[in-house]
C-alpha cells in the first residue's frame, strides 16, 4: 500500500514531468516556426534563365567556335532529324547538360559535304605551330551519333557514305549507331558489317529469356533483367526479340541477351550494345531502341566515358521524392473510405499514410516533398478544415521535408477558380506560409502561367512536371521559375524503367519519384488500396535507389537551387600527371561533378572541394571554389605490355 506522502510525491513528480513535456513541445513548436517555409526565397534574387550557359548549337553546319575560356571543347554531331523524339533532340538536350556544342545534319551526305569543305580549308592553313594545329582540329567532332532510320540505305551513294563513315573513324572520330539498319542491309554491305564489328548475321530474329547489363557503362553496377518469380514477371517489359549478330575480334560487349547456356556458349550470346575498336577510335552499336528518350542521355555519357582515360562532367546531384495531392484537408469520399478503412480521409491520411512517409524519409536517401491538395472535389459541399493543417506542417518540418502546392483536382474546376477558393482558405488558415514549389499535374503551360500570377503562388521557384519519356528533363519554365520532370511512378518499377533511371542517374545524378495519393483518396479498384500501393512503394524505394545513395537527397526547392547552379555553370579542366585541375564559372557554390577514372585509380584528395565514392571507378566531386585540384592515386593502375 502506498502511503499518502509517497502518493503525493509521485503525483508531484508526474505533474512536473508532464509540465516539462508540455513545455518542451511548446518550445519545439516555437523554435521550429512551423508556420513558415524554410525553403522559400525571393525568386527575383535567384539566378534566372539569363544566367544559363549554353555552348553554341548549330544546324546544318553553321560556323560555331566552341572555345571555353581559351580551352577547346570538341563539338558533337548528330546525323538524323531534329524533330521531337529524334536523335537530334536527344543530342541537343545532352549537349545542353554537358556544355557541348551540337550540330545536326539530315543525312550522311549533308555532313560529308561540310566535313570535306572544312578539311579543305584547314589544309590550306599553316599548321606548323601548336596553335595552328589546334585551330585545324577545331571542326573535328568528338563523335557522330547516327540514326540509321533516317539514312536512305537504298541510295546509289550508300556504299560511299559507309566508306565516308569509315574514314571518320580512321580519323579519330568516334561513331555511335544509336540504332541499326534492317538486317537485310547489314547482310548486303560487308563494309557496314566491318565498320560495326559484325562478323555475320547468325539469325534475323531470336527471342531471349532475359537481358544482362554489365557494369561500367551505366552507374548502378551489373544487373540481370530476368524474372525469377511470378511476382517479377510483371516487371519484364523489355524487348526480348531482336536480330542475332556474331561479333568480330576487337569488340567489347556492354549488354547482351540471355539464352539457355545449354543451347549456346556464354561467349556467343546475342548482343545488344557493343563497341568495336578501329585503333584510332571506337564504333558503338545499339541493337534496339535503348537510345530513345531519357535513356539515351546515360548511354551517350557512358559511351563517352569509355573513349577516355578519365571523364569529368557536371551533374545536378538531387534525389527527390514527391507525394502529389498529399495531404488533403476536406473530408471527401467518406462512404468509400469508411468501407475500406473504417476511417474518414483525415484519418486515412494521418494514421495510415503518414507513417509510410516517415519511414521513407528515414530509410532512403531521397528528400521528401509533400504537395498539398487543399481539397480534391470543388463541386461538393464539403469544405477543407484547418484542424489537421498544423499537424502536417509540424510533422513535415520535423522530417526536413517541404510542403508544396498541388494543382490536382478531380472536379471540372479551372485553375483560376481553384486558386480563388484555395487562397481564401489559406489566408484564413495559415497566411504566413509561402509556397516555393508547385506540382502542375495535367494543367497546360498557359494555365500554369496564369496560376503563377496568383498571390498564393507568387513565391513559386520551381514546377514539377508529370512523367514523360523525353530527354528534356530540367530547365526553365519562364524567366524566374525552373522546371524539373518527375521520372517514375513510385508504385511501379519495370525493367525498362530501371534501365532509364540508371541512365538518368549516370548523366545527371538526378531522380524524381512521383507518388499520386489521389489514387488512395479516390480509389478506382482494390489495387488502389493503400495496403497494396504501399507494399509496392516500399519495395521499390528501398531497393532500386540504393546504388545512388551517394547523391544528395533534396526537397524540390533544394533541387531547384542545384538545377540553377548546374545550368549556369561552365568549366574547363586539364590533367597533369596525377592531378586534374578544374576552373569553374557560375552563379554559386557548391557545384558537383561525376569523375570516371580507370581501373586501379582512386581519388586521394580534392583541394577546394571533396570527393565521395559512388562505385568502382566513379566518384562524386563537390567543388566549393572556382578552382579545384583532384589528386589521384595511380599506384594500383594496371600496366599493359604488348
Amino acid at each position: 500500500m502506498v502511503s499518502r506522502r509517497n502518493y503525493a510525491a509521485i503525483t508531484i513528480i508526474m505533474a512536473i514531468i508532464f509540465f516539462l513535456f508540455q513545455l518542451l513541445n511548446m518550445a519545439k513548436a516555437s523554435w521550429n516556426n512551423y508556420q513558415t517555409n524554410a525553403f522559400v526565397q525571393d525568386t527575383e534574387a535567384l539566378p534566372d534563365c539569363s544566367s544559363v550557359y549554353q555552348a553554341g548549337q548549330q544546324m546544318s553546319g553553321e560556323n560555331d567556335e566552341n572555345w571555353m575560356d581559351g580551352v577547346y571543347c570538341a563539338p558533337v554531331v548528330c546525323i538524323g532529324g531534329n524533330e521531337n523524339g529524334s536523335f537530334g533532340e536527344l543530342l541537343r538536350d545532352w549537349g545542353f547538360y554537358m556544355k557541348r556544342s551540337v550540330s545536326v545534319y539530315k543525312s550522311v551526305s549533308d555532313y560529308q559535304t561540310v566535313y570535306e569543305n572544312e578539311n579543305e580549308i584547314d589544309n590550306l592553313k599553316n599548321t606548323e605551330t601548336a596553335k595552328d594545329t589546334e585551330a585545324g582540329d577545331q571542326n573535328k567532332p568528338q563523335f557522330l551519333l547516327i540514326d540509321s532510320n533516317v539514312i536512305d540505305w537504298s541510295s546509289k551513294n550508300t556504299l560511299k557514305e559507309i566508306q565516308f563513315l569509315q574514314s571518320c573513324a580512321d580519323a579519330g572520330i568516334h561513331l555511335i549507331f544509336g540504332n541499326l539498319p534492317e538486317v537485310s542491309l547489314i547482310k548486303k554491305y560487308k563494309a557496314l558489317r566491318e565498320l560495326m564489328g559484325i562478323e555475320s548475321v547468325r539469325q534475323e530474329s531470336v527471342t531471349v529469356e532475359g537481358i544482362h547489363l554489365y557494369e561500367g557503362l551505366l552507374l548502378g553496377g551489373e544487373v540481370i533483367y530476368q524474372p525469377q518469380t511470378e511476382e517479377e514477371e510483371k516487371r519484364q517489359d523489355m524487348a526480348l526479340t531482336f536480330p542475332w549478330y556474331n561479333l568480330s575480334s576487337g569488340t567489347k560487349v556492354y549488354m547482351k541477351g540471355m539464352l539457355d547456356q545449354e543451347m549456346v556458349d556464354v561467349q556467343e550470346q546475342p548482343v545488344l550494345i557493343w563497341r568495336k575498336s578501329t585503333g584510332n577510335s571506337f564504333v558503338f552499336a545499339v541493337n534496339g531502341d535503348y537510345m530513345k528518350g531519357a535513356s539515351g542521355l546515360g548511354l551517350l555519357t557512358g559511351m563517352v566515358c569509355q573513349t577516355q582515360d578519365y571523364t569529368l562532367y557536371p551533374v545536378v546531384n538531387a534525389q527527390n521524392f514527391v507525394f502529389a495531392g498529399y495531404p488533403a484537408l476536406a473530408e471527401e469520399n467518406s462512404d468509400t473510405l469508411q468501407s475500406l478503412y473504417s476511417q474518414t480521409m483525415s484519418g486515412v491520411f494521418r494514421d495510415i499514410i503518414w507513417p509510410s512517409v516517415s519511414v521513407i524519409s528515414h530509410r532512403t536517401s531521397l528528400g521528401i516533398s509533400s504537395m498539398i491538395a487543399v481539397q480534391y472535389d470543388y463541386s461538393d459541399d464539403v469544405w477543407p478544415k484547418t484542424q489537421e493543417l498544423s499537424y502536417y506542417m509540424e510533422s513535415t518540418k520535423e522530417l526536413g521535408a517541404e510542403m508544396g502546392y498541388s494543382t490536382v483536382s478531380i472536379s471540372d474546376t479551372d485553375i483560376e477558380e481553384k486558386l480563388i477558393q484555395d487562397e481564401a482558405f489559406w489566408d484564413k488558415a495559415l497566411p504566413t506560409y509561402r509556397f516555393s514549389s508547385l506540382y502542375r499535374g495535367t494543367f497546360s503551360d498557359d494555365e500554369v502561367n496564369t496560376a503563377l500570377k496568383n498571390q498564393l503562388l507568387s513565391d513559386i521557384c520551381t514546377i514539377v512536371e508529370p512523367i514523360e519519356d523525353t530527354s528534356d528533363l530540367i530547365g526553365y519554365a519562364n524567366e524566374h521559375v525552373t522546371r524539373q520532370r518527375a521520372l517514375i511512378d513510385g508504385y511501379e518499377h519495370t525493367y525498362s524503367q530501371d534501365f532509364a533511371i540508371r541512365s538518368i542517374e549516370t548523366a545527371l545524378g538526378y531522380t524524381s519519384v512521383l507518388t499520386d495519393i489521389g489514387r488512395v483518396a479516390y480509389p478506382k479498384s482494390e489495387a488502389d488500396a493503400w495496403e497494396n500501393l504501399s507494399k509496392e512503394l516500399m519495395a521499390n524505394i528501398t531497393t532500386y535507389w540504393k546504388p545512388f545513395s551517394t547523391f544528395e537527397g533534396t526537397t524540390l526547392s533544394q533541387s531547384d537551387a542545384h538545377i540553377r547552379k548546374f545550368l549556369a555553370m561552365s568549366y574547363t579542366e586539364e590533367k597533369e600527371d596525377s592531378c586534374i585541375k578544374v576552373n569553374i564559372k557560375g552563379v554559386g557554390f557548391p557545384v558537383w561533378f561525376v569523375l570516371k577514372i580507370g581501373e586501379g585509380e582512386m581519388v586521394t584528395q580534392v583541394e577546394g572541394g571533396s570527393a565521395s565514392k559512388i562505385e568502382k571507378g566513379a566518384w562524386l566531386i563537390e567543388a566549393d571554389q572556382s578552382q579545384i585540384e583532384i589528386n589521384l592515386d595511380q599506384s594500383s593502375k594496371p600496366f599493359y605490355y604488348e
